[in-house]
């Protein structure tokens, strides 16, 4: 059944990206597309190439008080979260569970630990985001004359990070908040099942182990400096791949508007609707490039040639990834 819903949702973001290419003329996009400068677009596919790379170094440092895991096994975690992110509609969260797992099957790191990396892991994807749609904020409103209705779109993107990042660090660190929130979990699922009686020792023990591997990771000060600096440039490496996508169909921008359009629209496929935010990301990328003088056609080729980099090519990737290390999955 769940296979299914991904695939009807799927199908539901492929047919809006479809539609948008409709109202924006087909045969304008294709004749973008036409006088494109591919040796751009190669480049875009090497910022994502890095990107990745930089990604799963990060993730090689914080499980370093575990284990030190070769970085083609972080990279192979990474690429299949990518995957399971991909196709389940859970706020881009859905593949974390499965790089928990995989690294605790492939490198022996417990399931608990692991997963505690992958939380701090998108706490320090979350600081720099905070970071850049601040500067852009800043930038915009004192520098250029700014509409109203991009002030809002930045200030509810900031807004929705900050509370995401506070909630994350809340039950993270709070024991007690974290054991009463999963509890509650249990007492809703139990009104459809009545055999989780049996697990709930289990599922305590877990929280525990899981808190005080956060604890140890948040006391490696040096490790997480190392980290939230890999951060940053991970995602100055997300925005130039845009922006080489930009230079690639022959317009202008500034890097401080990519660093907006990317950002506020990464942000979009936090709401967990659809798969990787797929039809709400790019129909976001492609208002806010609009909303910066592109036209129609424009926005909408920039919007899916971004989206063709990291979000079909990168499942496919996990996907070949997943296939060869499903012995580790099942």
């Amino acid at each position: 059944m769940s296979k299914m819903r991904s695939l009807i949702l799927l199908v539901v973001g492929a047919s809006i990206l479809l539609l948008m290419v409709h109202l924006a003329g087909a045969a304008d996009v294709a004749d973008v597309l036409k006088k494109a400068d591919f040796s751009f677009f190669a480049l875009a596919l090497l910022c994502e190439a890095l990107a990745i790379l930089l990604w799963a170094l990060r993730w090689r440092i914080l499980l370093s008080p575990f284990a030190l895991v070769p970085v083609k096994n972080t990279v192979k975690g990474i690429l299949i979260g990518v995957f399971f992110n991909n196709v389940t509609p859970v706020a881009r969260a859905g593949g974390e569970p499965f790089r928990a797992f995989y690294m605790e099957r492939k490198e022996g790191v417990s399931f608990e630990d692991a997963f505690a990396t992958v939380t701090i892991d998108r706490i320090l994807d979350s600081i720099p985001l905070m970071v850049i749609i601040t500067a852009s904020l800043a930038y915009f409103v004192i520098l250029l004359d700014i509409s109203l209705r991009m002030t809002i779109i930045l200030c509810i993107a900031l807004s929705l990070n900050f509370i995401l990042l506070s909630v994350v660090l809340y039950f993270s660190f709070n024991l007690k908040a974290a054991k009463k929130l999963m509890f509650s979990i249990l007492r809703f699922v139990a009104h459809f099942s009545n055999r989780l009686e049996k697990y709930e020792s289990r599922i305590e023990a877990a929280v525990e182990q899981y808190h005080g591997a956060v604890r140890r990771l948040s006391s490696q000060g040096r490790d997480l400096m190392k980290s939230l600096s890999i951060s940053f440039t991970f995602w100055f490496f997300v925005i130039l791949r845009n922006y080489m996508i930009v230079l690639a169909l022959g317009y202008k921008i500034s890097f401080m508007a990519i660093m907006v359009i990317q950002t506020v629209s990464i942000l979009v496929g936090i709401v967990p609707f659809l798969p990787g935010g797929l039809g709400s990301i790019d129909g976001v990328m492609v208002f806010l490039f609009m909303s910066f003088k592109f036209p129609a056609a424009a926005a909408v080729t920039v919007s899916l040639l971004d989206r063709f980099i990291s979000f079909w090519l990168m499942m496919g990737v996990g996907a070949v990834v997943a296939f060869v290390e499903r012995q580790y999955l099942k």
